[in-house]
């Protein structure tokens, strides 16, 4: 199998945190900026003229707003459905921050608003009226739901396919270990807004190699942001 895995464009958060240091005054599910879209924009067109190595086959993508934002100009391009997934969301879920830093979670955006922003979009079950995220806080378990998740989607998808996973900056971390195989890793990759990492498997090599990890062919730089 082959992963084409991105993250999400610029959001209200990224820029607030761009232009402040600082979460002080955070979104619980931010929407994509002026840049956000033209990020996602310039990605999709991208892809549309072959910028990838290999022609996506399915899109699935986390249920913030944001990667719903990023994913839809892309599934639209692909002519694809775009598949929301409960467990492709960044580290801690959708969650409400007090003054105190009390973390208390958010059930994210109602099924009517996430199909306002894609036509495409399919919802998974447990995605309702009343939102999508029904867990507690994450404060631990990020690797094991990253292992997880490429684990279902190995298991849904057959080993021609190309898939397309439209998620998050510090998740990513978690998913680079999961599909790599890696255990414990020191340090962080960096992964800019909209950029692209190509994961495929290679068994006479013994494993998936990373064929690109932070990637934006499709970005000039002063599109760039994280």
């Amino acid at each position: 199998m082959r992963f084409v895995v991105i993250r999400h464009a610029q959001s209200a958060n990224n820029l607030l945190w761009a232009q402040t240091g600082t979460s002080a005054g955070r979104h619980h599910d931010p929407e994509l900026t002026e840049l956000g879209h033209t990020q996602a924009k310039r990605l999709a067109e991208a892809v549309a003229d072959g910028v990838l190595p290999w022609r996506i086959t399915h899109v699935h993508t986390s249920l913030m707003t944001r990667a719903v934002q990023t994913a839809t100009p892309l599934a639209d391009v692909l002519d694809l459905p775009l598949l929301g997934h409960m467990e492709a969301h960044e580290i801690g879920g959708v969650f409400i921050e007090d003054d105190e830093g009390v973390r208390t979670p958010h059930p994210g955006a109602a099924a009517e608003q996430l199909m306002a922003a894609s036509t495409r979009l399919v919802l998974p079950p447990g995605a309702g009226p009343d939102g999508w995220y029904t867990k507690p806080y994450e404060g631990e378990g990020s690797d094991a739901r990253a292992r997880a998740l490429v684990a279902g989607l190995r298991e849904q998808h057959g080993d021609d396919d190309v898939v397309a996973l439209l998620t998050h900056g510090a998740f990513f971390q978690h998913l680079f270990r999961a599909l790599l195989g890696i255990d414990g890793m020191t340090g962080w990759v960096t992964k800019h807004n909209t950029a692209i990492s190509l994961f495929e498997d290679q068994p006479e090599h013994g494993g998936v190699t990373a064929r690109a990890v932070d990637w934006m062919p499709h970005l000039t730089p002063d599109l760039v942001s994280e």
